[in-house]
């Protein structure tokens, strides 16, 4: 048998068959095992092949071998770009700037870089890293597009349109700028001219995942929930999520397969299945189910499971973020069940005894939440931007329900911290009590603000410019939470109005 060229190897990774050039390369490597561009050849083929710890010890050698290829520096940078870890960020930016320094003039560096950038929240730096890509490549339909991404990210929503206008006079039926064409419009309030640009992406494109997922948030926030469920479903890889008819003696297997918010929102469906027979396993975090296991109702045909361990047999599993799709039109929201979590009374009661002092309003505030989601920018609140709430300190007492990393100090009114042992028992089990003990909850939209709804507590919702598709356009009422009132953004990076209003309107509360 002949053995494989370096040649060959190549015009197989060409040609889209990595593991061939992975098989090549490996055989050829073990009479050059000194080769760096074999090395270099075989950690592509295993990044294609989604292997990336390989890639980045393969790719390593290479560049120890020889540092003087600039591809090398790049697809270093690529490959710990694909880990995915916010560790590796600071080395991939280290190493594609090693290539730019090599290679200034590859439009293909710099895009690189702006991926790590965006991937670091660093959009304006990511932002200018295409700005020059674009001016190396004028043109370029696909570097237009992914400057409108990051301009979108930046909050730039008119330059953001204007790039995808100059990618879709070259390339008509890019999808990619479609799609961001219509999350520009919606950062600007345009739910329309979005819900447009983003049909054109799924019927240019209808199995892009990416597509029918923007169209789904478009949809929802419209209110055209049968279009936006079904679109919802492309958030994962899984099957599209059903369940048959007779539920009675089926076992359904539901998970978290997004966020805490999301599982607080969406466990009101469990009731309405319980209802029609069907046996419930919960597999959700161990923290999660502390809590759940005290809060929510307990049924004989429902059980929790620790979520990451070997899974209990069951006859179908679903996500938890499905099941207003699998419930609809029967229980389109379940208003009606609210409240469907209930804080232990003596829990409560301690909270009332240790915080609440007479002829005093007792608020629980939360600004701040999840730093990993990639629009938290949107719709987290800096604690300078709450300043107005100083000028109700002489008769509320503000208690943060934040638990991360609070920086209560540095709030711009009176503000006692979330103590440290509150959720010991179980994530959110002792917030639960405590917002309970109060008369209010101000909350960015975060996980407190659905559980504060889910509890059945007042909520001031402080609701972005840019909401999320839950809080829909224009309502000062959410048809989730019955007990929701949301003060609305005016415009995107300025709370101080909101701010502002809920100060004033705290005047009011006796």
């Amino acid at each position: 048998m002949t053995a494989p060229s370096f040649e060959q190897a190549v015009l197989h990774m060409q040609q889209g068959r990595p593991a061939e050039a992975a098989q090549a390369a490996e055989a050829l490597l073990h009479a050059q095992p000194e080769n760096a561009r074999l090395w270099h050849l075989l950690g592509c083929a295993r990044l294609q092949l989604g292997r990336a710890d390989e890639a980045v010890r393969n790719i390593r050698h290479a560049i120890n071998l020889d540092a003087s290829n600039p591809a090398a520096h790049a697809n270093l940078a690529r490959a710990l770009l694909a880990m995915g870890r916010t560790p590796e960020y600071d080395e991939a930016e280290a190493s594609i700037r090693r290539a730019i320094a090599g290679q200034p003039a590859d439009p293909s560096f710099r895009q690189t870089l702006a991926e790590i950038l965006q991937a670091a929240r660093r959009y304006p730096d990511a932002v200018a890293e295409l700005r020059q890509a674009f001016g190396l490549a004028p043109g370029n339909p696909d570097i237009a597009a992914t400057l409108a991404s990051a301009l979108h990210l930046a909050g730039e929503a008119d330059e953001a349109l204007a790039s995808c206008d100059r990618a879709l006079a070259v390339a008509p039926g890019h999808v990619g700028a479609w799609i961001n064409r219509g999350n520009a419009h919606l950062l600007k309030g345009e739910v329309a001219a979005a819900r447009a640009a983003l049909d054109r992406a799924v019927d240019l494109a209808p199995n892009n995942t990416l597509a029918r997922f923007n169209r789904g948030f478009a949809a929802l926030r419209q209110e055209d929930y049968a279009i936006g469920w079904a679109d919802y479903e492309a958030r994962h890889d899984r099957p599209f999520a059903r369940l048959p008819d007779q539920l009675d003696g089926r076992t359904i297997l539901i998970d978290q397969d997004q966020y805490a918010g999301d599982t607080f929102q969406y466990i009101r469906f469990v009731l309405p299945l319980l209802e029609r027979g069907a046996r419930i396993i919960l597999s959700l975090p161990a923290r999660m189910n502390a809590m759940l296991r005290v809060c929510f109702p307990a049924h004989p045909r429902l059980s929790y499971h620790p979520m990451g361990t070997p899974e209990p047999g069951h006859d179908h599993k679903v996500g938890i973020a499905s099941l207003p799709l699998l419930l609809w039109p029967t229980e389109p929201f379940a208003a009606g069940r609210v409240p469907y979590l209930h804080a232990p009374d003596e829990a409560i009661d301690a909270w009332r005894r240790r915080i609440r002092r007479p002829g005093r309003l007792a608020v629980a505030i939360n600004w701040q939440g999840n730093p990993d989601y990639d629009l938290d920018h949107f719709r987290s609140v800096p604690l300078s931007h709450l300043a107005p709430l100083d000028a109700v300190a002489g008769r509320v007492d503000f208690f943060s329900v934040h638990g991360g990393e609070e920086q209560v100090e540095q709030a711009p009114f009176p503000l006692t911290p979330l103590p440290r042992d509150c959720d010991a028992d179980g994530a959110f089990l002792g917030t639960a009590a405590l917002m309970k003990a109060c008369d209010l909850v101000v909350s960015s939209d975060t996980s407190t603000a659905h559980l504060a709804g889910a509890l059945g507590c007042p909520l001031w919702l402080m609701a972005s410019a840019y909401p999320e598709w839950r809080w829909l356009d224009g309502r000062t009422d959410s048809p989730w939470y019955p007990t929701a009132r949301l003060f609305r953004q005016p415009a995107v990076g300025d709370w101080h109005p909101v701010a502002a209003a809920i100060a004033e309107a705290l005047q009011f509360i006796d």
